[in-house]
């Protein structure tokens, strides 16, 4: 299974360190150090699979552009102390589990959520083990990345070019971020642990692989102690030993014996693995111990069968035996019967007018011949016996077989329904994982960096995230959880059957949000039709009118014009509303343009009533009964939805209008004095 690594180092000036070296080591490439006048060349380093660099959404978007050895020379001269932090690197474990393309997408979405999070530019590259260092003892599924980051943030000049600026949050001092209302660092750096967690399992969870936890041993409740790091110096002396070792005992032809660490750290870790390996002894040992009591209730209650069998055996002896016996029983009924008919004839003068010997007499005649009858039917050929030995051998060998295909039925069942289970449990995590990522820069279009749906077809748009938001919320759900894991697994736990079903649309939304989308946009293209033929009508209504009203009047006229047709449009959108043919989603798309319609109209009140004073004389009066009359009809029709906001809205309408009116009125007495 997978295992969680993800540390962070500084790449620091103060520890001999250069961020063109390190970059230059961990791509594979040959880089100009212009700061220490060097030429760094790794381009003959093995088991770089890929080296790529990642900048933040905001800067991708407007286009921008760097390399590596300009990028990282920035880095070096944009710091000033001789101790200075140049670089910081994420190291971590991509699962071997994995394909190669699956590990690189897991390294760079984690690249650029760092990226985006604390506008940093990365340079990942990713890692696997040469074979050379698998010869040496390197384990071969040791796939990882280094991902390097800058430690200020990235900028575009005036010249479209990119500077690095402040430095990142991650950077400062504790001090610092207390000033800034900030946690430490190391909470900081456990929470980007956490995104990785969170980034690898659903990752892994696609896959239907296991998945890793950020927590320690201890945290996680597992009785096991961590090994320490080796470093590239004890590493070196362990391979040495190994890679001799191997050399001689294949000389000799013989198998690696001597294993024993030459390090300390080494022999530490030998001790740990052993303390481990016999902590898992004890638990498998107390597994077994259950295991074994769970077949003694199983022998038991085998025992329980093979006596009721023994029983049964018995019982289908004894009624065997009197089967043998039965023929007999019958020849003698049958000669006790001849003997009667046969006193019966010789004595019948003797025993004429005695009806009540001969009734006697033939009862007991009619009862031996029932006897007979029942018993020749038990052994009748015709029907096969009970007690006959091949009969209830075959059908036994009939009922072992259906048995065991019921077994075989049961079995497969009971495996197609855990896998299932399983199934099902990786699909709820999967998008419980979703839910809470929503809000996420790789899970929502980020419109404020001009991003689309077009582009990020698999994004959630903002119509998406609002559906989502509402129903996180009917969940109780934080906004940003802390143990994304525990609250993976909690909403999980809510998703049942007929919850899923109850949700159908939530969960497909989910899940595909394109495709939602595409229905979304499918469904609702009937109310966008519909609104561009009455955008139509009252386009042409509208000007018709123009004349009507003495001229356009510039804007006060367009606004008064559009509040005259309102009534007509507003009303058609309720005629939609009120159709049964059309859909739900198109409906409610109407219903939220209706909403905005009113807001819109008494907006154009507001204005249009405070500037009706700055027209001519002429288009001033019919503009100004034109307003009148529509006010009227609106507040009449309309008062009763209108929120507080859209009345003050008016109010204040007619507050400068009645203003101005005033002012207009006291003019026109001071000239005539």
């Amino acid at each position: 299974m997978a295992i969680f690594i993800a540390s962070t180092k500084s790449i620091s000036r103060g520890n001999g360190q250069s961020a063109v070296a390190s970059a230059s080591y961990r791509a594979g490439v040959e880089l100009e150090d212009k700061r220490y006048g060097k030429t760094h060349d790794y381009s003959k380093k093995h088991g770089v699979i890929s080296a790529d660099i990642i900048l933040p959404s905001a800067l991708a978007a407007a286009n921008a552009d760097i390399n590596r050895s300009e990028l990282w020379n920035k880095a070096e001269s944009a710091e000033k102390r001789k101790d200075a932090r140049v670089a910081r690197e994420w190291l971590v474990n991509l699962p071997h589990e994995l394909s190669e393309q699956d590990r690189k997408e897991l390294a760079h979405s984690f690249a650029q959520t760092l990226a985006d999070r604390y506008d940093t530019i990365a340079d990942c590259a990713i890692h696997k083990p040469t074979d050379k260092e698998i010869e040496r003892g390197a384990d071969p599924r040791n796939f990882h990345a280094h991902i390097m980051f800058t430690t200020r943030c990235a900028e575009l000049d005036d010249n479209n070019e990119i500077i690095l600026t402040d430095k990142a949050t991650i950077e400062l001092s504790d001090k610092k971020r207390r000033e800034l209302g900030m946690e430490r660092v190391i909470h900081e750096i456990k929470d980007v642990r956490q995104i990785w967690e969170h980034i690898a399992n659903q990752k892994l969870t696609e896959h239907n692989h296991e998945l890793i936890d950020s927590r320690s041993y201890a945290e996680q409740g597992i009785d096991l102690l961590p090994q320490f790091k080796m470093g590239a110096v004890a590493t070196k002396l362990e391979r040495d030993k190994f890679e001799q070792n191997k050399n001689s005992d294949n000389a000799a032809d013989l198998t690696i014996s001597d294993d024993k660490p030459v390090t300390i750290r080494g022999e530490i870790n030998r001790m740990i693995a052993e303390r481990n390996e016999l902590v898992w002894g004890v638990a498998l040992a107390k597994n077994q111990m259950i295991n074994a009591a769970a077949d003694q209730i199983i022998f038991n209650k085998r025992e329980d069968n093979e006596r009721q069998a023994s029983d049964i055996r018995a019982g289908i002896a004894w009624a065997t035996k009197r089967c043998e016996n039965l023929p007999k029983r019958i020849d003698e009924t049958k000669q006790r019967i001849a003997l009667s008919e046969h006193w019966i004839t010789s004595n019948s003068k003797r025993v004429t007018g005695s009806e009540q010997l001969t009734n006697r007499v033939s009862e007991n005649i009619q009862k031996s011949d029932r006897q007979i009858d029942s018993r020749t039917t038990r052994v009748s050929p015709s029907a096969p016996s009970p007690f006959d030995d091949n009969a209830r051998r075959a059908r036994a060998t009939r009922l072992d077989r259906q048995q065991e295909r019921v077994d075989r039925v049961t079995r497969a069942n009971k495996y197609e329904d855990a896998r299932l289970f399983e199934s099902a449990k990786r699909v709820k995590l999967i998008l419980s994982g979703k839910l809470l990522a929503r809000n996420h820069a790789n899970s929502r279009i980020r419109w404020e960096s001009y991003e689309t749906a077009e582009n990020y077809p698999d994004k959630y748009d903002k119509r998406q995230i609002e559906k989502l938001d509402n129903f996180a919320k009917s969940l109780g759900l934080e906004q940003h959880p802390h143990d994304y894991r525990t609250s993976m697994q909690e909403i999980a736990s809510k998703f049942t059957g007929d919850f899923v079903e109850q949700n159908k649309p939530i969960f497909e939304l989910l899940n595909r949000p394109a495709a939602e989308r595409e229905r979304y946009n499918s469904v609702t293209k009937d109310f966008d039709d519909f609104k561009k033929h009455i955008d139509d009508k009252r386009t042409e209504f509208n000007s018709s009118i123009v004349s009507k009203l003495g001229g356009s009047a510039g804007e006060v006229g367009r606004m008064t014009r559009d509040i005259i047709s309102s009534f007509s449009y507003l009303k058609a959108i309720d005629a939609y509303i009120a159709n049964d043919d059309r859909a739900e989603e198109a409906k409610e798309v109407a219903m939220l343009h209706r909403v905005a319609t009113i807001n819109l109209t008494c907006l154009q009140l507001k204005h249009a009533l405070t500037d009706v004073h700055r027209l001519p004389l002429l288009e001033r009066e019919k503009h100004t009964d034109a307003l009148k009359t529509s006010l009227n009809v609106f507040t009449e029709q309309y008062s009763q939805e209108l929120s507080k906001d859209q009345n003050t809205a008016i109010q204040s309408g007619i507050s400068s209008y009645n203003y101005n009116q005033d002012r207009v009125v006291t003019q026109s007495r001071g000239l005539n004095r």
